[in-house]
């Protein structure tokens, strides 16, 4: 720290990233900020006299415009006003032109998460501020929101632990786009260092005697009507390929290579995706009847969209776990594959994980590793060709 002067301003270094500063020793909270830019401005910072104690930086002129003789009065007067319970940032702009958080959701929704999310990834943000962050921070300023608000927002969702944490990794994106926006000074995102809940492993995987149970009782209740065949080849299909639910239950019929037994995702969690097919996943969807769905619904011209019902009638029949989740189905595929001796590189490839999407799209086509895969996959589990 040193007194500011216009030649320690002027040799103040240019960071190639993010911001300097230089804070002056004469006069407490007045100093210079360096924008990667070039940019060099005087600012203060000041603690507002409220519950939270909250801490401002304000701009007060740039370094062109004035020396720091001039700007440290200025800075004197700003100080003065706080002194006196004011704060000159809130006065300067006006209490109704300062951002709230509502503001930020829906800056966020509209410059973020519509344009660069999932759709339903975008419904699920739109859901957690309308359901749990507005109701709790809606009206609160956005340069105003505290640690402490964080964790009193966490704290109030302890019974959906799986949400808080949700709540928290949405709103350290939103406060880092605050900051973007100059909406909120830099470095003051409030729920940094903010603990998430530690939420235990539920998935199960299933046994080979489990499987057996769940492919037989799958062609009882087609036989008998109780449930579709569509219905019951989607399950069948998940446990031979490991795919996500919706890769497979949204997938279009015209989206199977039959010439390179491929399914073809345009897209899917990970963006565009191939997913090798064994010869009984093939047989499977040869049985079934020519449908603009893979997995067609009851409804003309729909894919199924309700498999839970169902789901739940086979583990009642099939005496399996009944916390055990349809996703359960793609970690029993990853942990069969690997204990047949698929190489971790080779179980990323058929579950589709997001680090080895780029790799998939360089294969133009070659199916190498894809196939062995898939036919290793078919051999494990089996019972593909069961009648429905």
């Amino acid at each position: 720290m040193t007194k500011l002067t216009k030649t320690s301003v002027d040799n103040l270094k240019v960071p190639a990233t993010g911001d300097n500063w230089l804070w002056d020793s004469d006069l407490e909270g007045f100093g210079v900020r360096v924008q990667a830019s070039g940019r060099k401005t005087y600012v203060v910072r000041y603690r507002v006299r409220n519950a939270t104690r909250t801490q401002r930086k304000q701009t007060i002129a740039r370094c062109t415009d004035m020396a720091p003789d001039k700007a440290r009065e200025l800075a004197r007067k700003v100080f003065a006003q706080v002194a006196s319970g004011i704060d000159p940032l809130q006065a300067r702009r006006g209490e109704k032109t300062l951002p709230t958080v509502a503001d930020l959701r829906d800056r966020y929704m509209a410059e973020h998460a519509k344009p660069f999310k999932k759709p339903r990834s975008a419904a699920l943000d739109e859901k957690n501020w309308r359901l749990h962050i507005i109701p709790f921070l809606g009206s609160k300023n956005v340069q105003d929101v505290s640690k402490a608000d964080i964790l009193s927002l966490a704290g109030s969702l302890s019974e959906k632990s799986a949400t808080g944490n949700q709540v928290i990794a949405l709103l350290s994106k939103a406060f880092n786009l605050a900051e973007e926006w100059d909406w909120r000074d830099r470095n003051t995102n409030p729920c940094y260092r903010v603990r998430k809940y530690d939420i235990p492993e539920h998935e199960l995987i299933l046994t080979m005697a489990q499987i057996e149970r769940l492919q037989a009782t799958i062609a009882e209740l087609v036989a008998n009507d109780e449930i579709t065949a569509p219905t019951g080849n989607l399950f069948r299909i998940l446990m031979l390929t490991g795919c996500r639910l919706r890769e497979i239950m949204h997938a279009r019929r015209e989206w199977v290579d039959h010439d390179r037994s491929m399914l073809l995702l345009p897209d899917s969690k990970t963006g565009q995706r191939k997913i090798a097919l064994s010869t009984a996943v093939m047989e499977i969807i040869d049985s079934m009847p020519d449908n603009e769905w893979l997995i067609p619904g009851r409804g003309h011209g729909e894919p199924l969209m309700t498999p839970y019902p169902a789901w739940k009638l086979i583990k009642a029949r099939a005496d399996l776990p009944p916390e055990l989740r349809i996703h359960d189905l793609r970690h029993t595929a990853g942990s069969l594959g690997h204990q047949a001796g698929l190489s971790q590189k080779q179980i990323q490839i058929m579950l589709g994980h997001k680090q080895m999407a780029t790799t998939e799209r360089y294969l133009h086509g070659s199916v190498g590793d894809e196939s062995i895969i898939a036919a290793k996959m078919a051999m494990i589990i089996g019972g593909a060709s069961l009648p429905g």
